[in-house]
């Protein structure tokens, strides 16, 4: 029964696939802040669904060929066209976008191998090679391109700068003026500020320890860490959304609660996994009743991100599938812990336990948008290469991963949406008419 209702709801995409990306596409109405919710300017509270990706080679898996000379960026536009083509019909609204250093650096990062986070001394953690030229030509060759894409396939973009934040921060150290370095060339570019409506920031990525200037803990940290970022930006002319991290791979919001960044249109971005708030499948077995494990997972989630009440919030980054078996450790996680392994997500859990306290918790809040950490987790990306008109779900749609799960929820999520009365974005007819003939050329 299950495996009909997948087939139905990708037969019924794709018997559409075509009148969809072939007809005019609705625009994006600009978004801002209003109280703890996304707007549009049609006066309609928005939630976004989505995925994240990042233009590398190793993280695509080859899909476009491994080189970052020229060839290979026109070879990543076009693999980024397809995976926006499926993307939009399965029901995708936000999709974020990393700045990858591989073409920001003097020196190429190589994959595997190359990523941590211990202490900034190696892998994306690593700066030392960051060329603020680089960023500035692939901003315009490549990255504004990627989001035009984007935008043309009636997704939302969130920015995300390069690379990870280094385990330990402390106010104005070395990385606090490299993100004020990013940000600063990101939010002056002409391009982006006319986007401001439908192109957002995400300041850092899984900051784990921040201090103060004195190196001590203090709840302002996270505050005065960000705020002179916020500014700058402001300063530069840029007046879309800014989603801003917290601390503990981004599951710590307490100190803003006293010491909230201030200025308008100011979210928070928060990464959720099986086994953080307190709740994993173990534990809903553990508690034998999953109306207890999601009240858990509603008030301990509210305890550690309170900017919640307030503000909305951004899931930058979430997946889960379950055990595959036969049952072995393959990876710790960010905390130490032994993880079985999946299907092929970061995380480890199942829809039916941990996936439905998750659900609960979205819902009972009612304005947190997400993004899937890798499309991998949404959608078959080998199959989509070859067929991007008829995209189908990752591992088989299997209804106990957030593949499955998802496909039914962004699918349940875009027939809520209000409808789109006008675009607020420059060029919204040329970009979308260049995306069709793109597709259709390939």
């Amino acid at each position: 029964m299950i495996l009909f209702l997948v087939c139905l709801v990708t037969t019924t995409m794709q018997t559409k696939a075509e009148d969809r990306l072939g007809a005019k596409a609705k625009p994006l109405p600009a978004l801002h802040v209003e109280g703890r919710y996304l707007v549009d300017t049609n006066g309609n509270r928005v939630v976004l669904h989505g995925v994240m990706d990042t233009p590398n080679a190793w993280f695509n898996g080859g899909r476009w060929g491994w080189s970052y000379d020229e060839e290979g960026l026109r070879r990543c536009l076009a693999y980024f066209e397809k995976l926006y083509t499926g993307l939009e019909i399965a029901h995708c609204n936000i999709f974020r976008l990393h700045l990858d250093p591989v073409w920001l650096n003097d020196k190429e990062f190589t994959y595997p191998g190359s990523v941590g986070q211990s202490e900034g001394t190696r892998g994306e953690a690593d700066i030392s090679h960051f060329n603020p030229d680089r960023l500035r030509h692939y901003l315009s060759t490549l990255y504004i391109p990627l989001l035009q894409k984007a935008l043309a396939h009636g997704m939302y973009v969130v920015i995300r700068p390069p690379g990870v934040c280094p385990f330990n921060l402390h106010v104005g150290d070395y990385y606090q003026k490299y993100l004020m370095e990013v940000w600063d060339i990101v939010s002056r570019n002409d391009t982006v500020q006319k986007y401001f409506g439908q192109v957002a920031f995400e300041l850092a990525n899984e900051p784990v320890n921040l201090r103060n200037s004195q190196n001590e803990d203090d709840a302002k940290a996270m505050h005065d860490y960000f705020q002179p970022i916020v500014d700058t930006i402001r300063s530069n002319g840029f007046k879309g959304i800014i989603w801003v991290p917290g601390t503990g791979f981004q599951s710590n919001y307490i100190g803003y609660k006293q010491y909230p960044i201030e200025g308008q249109n100011i979210g928070y971005a928060v990464h959720v996994y099986p086994g953080w708030y307190g709740c994993d499948d173990r534990k809903v077995d553990l508690d034998g009743d999953i109306e207890k494990s999601k009240h858990e997972f509603i008030r301990q989630f509210g305890r550690q991100v309170p900017v919640v009440e307030n503000s909305p919030i951004f899931v930058s980054e979430v997946d889960w599938s379950p055990i595959k078996e036969p049952r072995v450790f393959d990876k710790v996680n960010e905390w130490g812990d032994s993880i079985y392994k999946n299907l092929g997500t970061w995380a480890t859990a199942s829809t039916s336990k941990w996936g439905q306290c998750y659900k609960a918790m979205i819902d009972h809040y009612g304005n947190i948008s997400m993004t899937l950490t890798h499309p991998h987790d949404y959608l078959d990306l080998d199959s989509l290469v070859k067929d991007p008109w008829h995209p189908v779900p990752a591992f088989d749609g299997n209804p106990e991963a957030c593949s499955g799960a998802c496909w039914q929820w962004y699918a349940d999520a875009s027939t809520k949406t209000n409808p789109i009365v006008r675009a607020d974005f420059p060029g919204f007819d040329v970009i979308r008419v260049r995306a069709i003939d793109d597709m259709l050329s390939k």
